[in-house]
């Protein structure tokens, strides 16, 4: 089943910052062009041309699509992710294992609305399916929507999946005033973490490495991070969020120099240049400007997210308010809590601020240092300072611990 092998709950933390499902197609300026150059451990290339792309598309399997989006995700690669709505555009079938890849794309593509329709009608034919049942809760999480998403977790009644139940209510109960009981939960899992499968096993730590964040547990970061993968962009996005927290900028720009091809975590290393003082802040900020305009250009709707990071970053205070609002609407996992509050702080607007501190109220939503920040109305020196675009020259390790 592919949600054993692929928790969606974690897909969205990543892959808004590599959405290309509905790009419109670019056209080159002329033959000479070069658009992208391949990594050098790319495959070769399955099709030659359009007649050989049809002749194979028969042939492509669920698997292979399942393949694709899981490299999107893991990796921050359009190209994968283009090659799966690609696929998906051939697949003429109904059959659950399709329209469960559909759902995945669309949510994918922040089509939310889509992607839980799709879901809710697997689940009108077979109320018990694991996959939907854990994907639709997980869509939920994201959104915020937290009663609706606990209701499918306790739908996995299965003694097989106990496992992804377990896991699938700890990460509501960290979201709604229960972090401890989670952390708990997720103690647990991490036990029987390594005989689980790499992707079921990833979406634990990166739970438990949330938990940690937000409250500032050192013991509990050090090991998770001594056992998550330091190759993928989740797990590299969790740790250099982890080090911008503790303000280990160096670590962050050590971690990342390497990694500018993927927005998510340009924009963190962007982050931690601007806390140095280091001029390629300047350049990477530009190549980011780029990013977004192409995104604009070809009317993209999934990198929110990174649109409101970017003008944070480049002290465009309104726009990354008005962006935020935007996000707002569709996403609420720590990183857009954190983003908003960030936005809504620096340009000092009492009313964004109340309804974070009532959304945290309603939900017991526990991050103690951004209470804290959005009570005082200013940003401290962690949790939304990672964000602040003021320049820093404090350029001294403060890790306490080396993870």
């Amino acid at each position: 089943m592919h949600w054993i092998k692929q928790p969606i709950g974690l897909l969205s933390l990543l892959l808004i910052t590599s959405q290309l499902l509905y790009a419109a197609p670019f056209v080159p300026a002329n033959d000479q062009q070069i658009l992208e150059t391949l990594p050098s451990d790319s495959p070769p290339p399955r099709y030659l041309n359009s007649d050989s792309f049809a002749s194979g598309a028969s042939t492509v399997s669920p698997e292979q699509t399942s393949q694709l989006l899981e490299r999107a995700y893991l990796q921050g690669d359009p190209r994968a992710l283009g090659q799966a709505r690609a696929q998906l555009d051939q697949m003429t079938d109904q059959s659950v294992e399709t329209v469960m890849l559909r759902a995945r794309a669309l949510q994918s593509n922040h089509q939310f609305s889509e992607a839980k329709e799709l879901l809710k009608q697997i689940l009108s034919k077979d109320a018990t399916n694991p996959d939907a049942l854990l994907t639709l809760s997980s869509l939920l999480v994201v959104q915020g929507q937290f009663e609706d998403a606990m209701s499918y977790c306790k739908k996995l009644t299965d003694p097989s999946l106990r496992v992804y139940q377990l896991a699938c209510v700890a990460q509501i109960q960290s979201m709604t005033g229960q972090l401890t009981e989670a952390k708990q939960k997720l103690s647990g899992l991490v036990a029987i973490a390594p005989g689980l499968d790499p992707s079921t096993a990833r979406w634990i730590y990166l739970m438990q490495a949330d938990a940690a964040l937000r409250s500032k547990d050192v013991p509990l970061a050090t090991q998770v991070f001594s056992v998550m993968d330091t190759q993928t962009v989740p797990a590299l996005m969790a740790r250099a969020d982890w080090l911008l927290e503790r303000q280990e900028y160096q670590e962050v720009r050590q971690l990342l120099q390497d990694h500018t091809d993927k927005d998510s975590l340009l924009l963190r290393l962007i982050s931690a240049q601007i806390k140095l003082g280091d001029p390629k802040a300047k350049q990477n900020l530009a190549l980011m400007k780029e990013r977004i305009e192409v995104w604009k250009l070809r009317q993209e709707i999934a990198h929110i997210r990174d649109q409101a990071t970017y003008a944070m970053l480049a002290n465009q205070t309104d726009s990354a308010l008005k962006l935020a609002r935007e996000n707002w609407q569709d996403q609420r996992e720590t990183a857009d809590i954190l983003l908003y509050a960030t936005a809504a702080i620096e340009a000092g607007s009492q009313k964004d601020i109340k309804l974070l501190q009532q959304f945290m109220t309603d939900t017991q939503f526990e991050y103690p240092a951004l209470e804290r920040d959005l009570r005082l109305g200013k940003l401290s020196d962690s949790s939304t300072q990672a964000l602040s675009p003021q320049t820093s020259n404090t350029q001294t390790s403060r890790r306490e611990t080396p993870l």
